[in-house]
């Protein structure tokens, strides 16, 4: 058995333990059920719901390790066959009373067995009980220098680098290296009683907390700025439930807003949760919370399993005023939730595509609803969700911010027409002439750019010119792309490689062609027009080692890089005053995806990345390289126009019935055998046709998915559009146990689909 236990809170002990005979276990294992066990008159009044334990299950004497979500008096089975629980795995509930009433909305709302949501909630490093490392660490005694004879040249060195850091901590052989001698040194001011080497535990990111940082210099908030911030206080300060929508122009001061709001959550003993969609932005954004709150927490998938063990037993213990982290932040153990922040809330990677697939910035909502406090959606272009819930439904308060910071203009926006640049240059140039003079002329300047290109590799896909075959995943219906440094054709859905071919397989014809631009490409051709730039490019591929994003977006914020590309890592917080050139090297690739969300996402898009530019006094523009330079997305998108975007998508929308005009969900079956897959997805739509309409919901197919084959896997779907999210839960309450798709086959309910790829 391990120690691990949420803290005794109001919160914890508002549900009592259990003392019922019987109680219900929920069990990891996808069946859309629990599971009845007793409860030994042991353990009666010594476990709670929330708490996991240990239930034998199946054949023999195998056991699994369940939730107790509930107990009862009486039950309908035969006592005989009921088992009992073997032992409970920790001293008390693991998650927080509404953390556990969350779980169970989840359940009802995402379709999802209630052990999975559990499951989904604690991180797997707290229950694998993942240990910690030590480290040692130097600081000063008080002990002054006058009291030992004599000090040696090398040992005065470490002292006055030691004072330095204002006397520690500092790692022994970082201050050795410091100050140019060995560690033995240390030690011998140690032994003399100046220094003290101790040993704590720390995990690697927590060594962040032994690193000074710069004073936060002090800003004054603009009037748009304080009435945002009003709007806000306005809940926490009564410690009521409300959702305000910060909607920001990129530059207009957000995080400002979110800082002075949570230190005056923080000020009154509360925790603040911030979600950010990108894990590249985390390491700007701790710095930037660091300046004002001494324990920040960091919870995201890039922590080792000791990593984030540290974070959520600090969260759990109420040591972490402010917890950021991406999409599984939103489910941190804080003790007393005050505020909640949703950063760049249109972002689809806040919406998990795994088993439960929840939407972070719902989950969020709902969660806050639970405690009674207040949360923010910020952005610079709200999910149409979002802005209906603002502008149409008045559910939503609105603060806004319509200028930037300092007075600043928005960068002015080039639309680049590629069409023209084809037929008036030879070969392939990933970059069109004003461009690449921008670029030129910005270096020049000792100036920074940032090059956008939602394309990993060199190509996107190789072709045969002369019978038109295609490379394509033997496992995925979907292109290979070309991996020029390392020979390969790739596929970035399952990651199968293989050697590119010297001859058309189809054909037997030489003539293979490499269509497309990916950064790779882009990288080769930059380098190849201006030897001399300094390029750092983000990317998947690039970004493969540990810190990797840390450490490219210091080098690009101390001037060590001129021209930084990379796929979406880009497009997203980032704030550097030295960069004036922003460039979209491809806006259309998004505009072509059958997805409904298409026209929205290359919107958002070109305005995130256009939001990079001209951030400080030497101002900035934008070129945006387009084969679609008339469509009205990008025309908008040119003229930072969101009302005039979201006034002609959300007539769109409606008159189509989609989001946020009705909801969606979609059934997604899938199987090695594309027979089954398909025999599969007319049974699941059969049963559901009915009933469905008898609810006034609209079913759409079933048909095979836009990319249908995935990983050896075969995949149909179907959607089904209803008026009304009420109408969708209720209507899957009464058909969850008709979902169940034949034996070997695979199915997934998505509530609230971000894409129907």
């Amino acid at each position: 058995m391990t120690t691990l236990t949420m803290p005794e809170t109001e919160s914890q002990t508002a549900r009592p333990p259990l003392e019922t005979p019987y109680v219900s276990v929920a069990l990891p294992i996808g069946l859309d059920k629990t599971f009845t066990y007793a409860l030994p008159e042991a353990l009666r009044g010594k476990v709670w719901p929330g708490q996991r334990v240990r239930v034998p299950f199946g054949r023999g004497s195998r056991t699994a390790v369940g939730w107790l979500v509930g107990g009862f008096d009486e039950t309908d089975l035969n006592p005989r066959i009921i088992k009992a629980v073997k032992e409970p795995l920790d001293d008390g509930p693991l998650l927080t009373e509404d953390l556990l009433d969350l779980a169970f909305w989840m359940a009802r709302y995402y379709v999802c067995p209630i052990g999975q949501v559990l499951e989904a909630i604690l991180p797997a490093a707290v229950k694998k009980r993942a240990g910690f490392k030590t480290v040692q660490l130097v600081v000063r005694t008080e002990k002054p220098e006058s009291e030992v004879d004599r000090i040696l040249s090398k040992q005065q060195r470490v002292l006055d680098r030691l004072d330095e850091v204002d006397g520690g901590p500092i790692a022994p052989r970082e201050l050795a290296r410091k100050a140019g001698c060995t560690v033995a040194v240390i030690k011998t001011l140690a032994e003399k009683g100046l220094v003290d080497i101790q040993r704590r535990e720390v995990d690697d990111f927590a060594r962040d907390h032994f690193i000074p940082l710069e004073e936060d210099r002090a800003l004054h908030l603009t009037a748009e700025q304080a009435l945002g911030l009003q709007r806000i206080k306005n809940h926490t300060i009564g410690e009521t439930f409300g959702v305000i929508v910060l909607q920001g122009v990129t530059g207009s001061g957000k995080t400002e807003v979110y800082l002075r709001a949570m230190e005056d959550v923080v000020g009154r003993g509360q925790q603040a949760i911030v979600l950010v969609p990108e894990i590249a932005l985390t390491p700007q954004t701790i710095r930037r919370f660091r300046r004002r709150f001494s324990h920040v927490a960091v919870l995201h998938s890039h922590l080792t399993d000791t990593e984030r063990h540290r974070q959520w037993r600090d969260i759990a213990e109420g040591r972490a005023d402010v917890v950021i982290g991406a999409r599984s932040a939103v489910f941190a153990p804080v003790r007393d939730l005050g505020l909640v922040v949703i950063d760049e809330e249109h972002e689809n990677s806040f919406k998990q595509d795994t088993a439960p697939r929840y939407h972070a910035r719902d989950v969020a909502i709902m969660r806050a609803k639970l405690v009674g406090c207040p949360i923010v959606l910020g952005s610079a272009t709200p999910s149409l969700e979002t802005y209906n819930n603002v502008r149409v439904l008045e559910h939503y308060e609105e603060a806004r911010l319509s200028k930037r910071v300092g007075g600043r203009p928005m960068p002015p926006v080039n639309v680049i027409d590629m069409r023209e640049e084809v037929a008036q240059r030879r070969g392939h140039h990933a970059l069109a002439r004003r461009l690449e003079k921008a670029v030129s002329e910005a270096w020049r300047k000792q100036q920074q750019t940032i090059l956008f290109l939602n394309r990993r590799g060199f190509s996107t896909h190789l072709f045969c010119v002369k019978c038109g075959h295609v490379a394509r995943c033997p496992d995925c219906d979907v292109g290979l792309t070309y991996h020029a440094k390392a020979s390969t054709l790739q596929c970035h859905y399952c990651g199968h490689k293989e050697p590119p071919p010297e001859v058309c397989p189809a054909c037997g014809a030489d003539q293979i062609n490499y269509w497309g631009t990916g950064t790779q490409r882009v990288e080769d051709e930059i380098l190849e027009k201006f030897p001399d730039i300094r390029l750092g490019r983000m990317d998947a591929d690039a970004m493969r080692h540990r810190g990797g994003h840390s450490e490219l977006l210091t080098a690009f914020r101390d001037g060590e890089i001129d021209v930084l590309l990379g796929t979406q890592m880009v497009a997203k917080g980032l704030d550097f005053p030295n960069v004036t050139v922003v460039g979209v090297v491809n806006a259309d690739v998004a505009l072509s995806l059958p997805d409904f969300r298409a026209n929205e996402r290359t919107f958002q898009l070109i305005t995130q990345v256009a939001g990079r530019a001209g951030r400080g006094p030497k101002g900035g523009e934008v070129y945006v390289q387009t084969f679609q330079p008339d469509h009205l997305t990008i025309q908008l998108a040119a003229q930072h126009d969101y009302e005039g975007f979201a006034a002609d998508e959300l007539e769109a929308r409606k008159r189509l019935g989609y989001p946020p005009f009705g909801r969606l969900a979609r059934i997604v079956v899938r199987s090695k055998n594309r027979q089954k897959a398909g025999e599969a997805i007319q049974a699941v739509a059969g049963r559901l046709l009915e009933p469905a309409r008898a609810a006034g919901i609209q079913v759409l197919g079933p048909q095979p998915c836009p990319l249908a084959k995935l990983s050896r896997y075969w995949r149909y779907h179907v959607l089904l559009k209803a008026p009304t999210a009420r109408t969708l839960l209720h209507f899957f309450d009464r058909m969850r146990a008709d979902l169940d798709p034949p034996g070997n086959v695979q199915m997934a309910v998505d509530v609230d689909p971000q894409t129907t790829l």
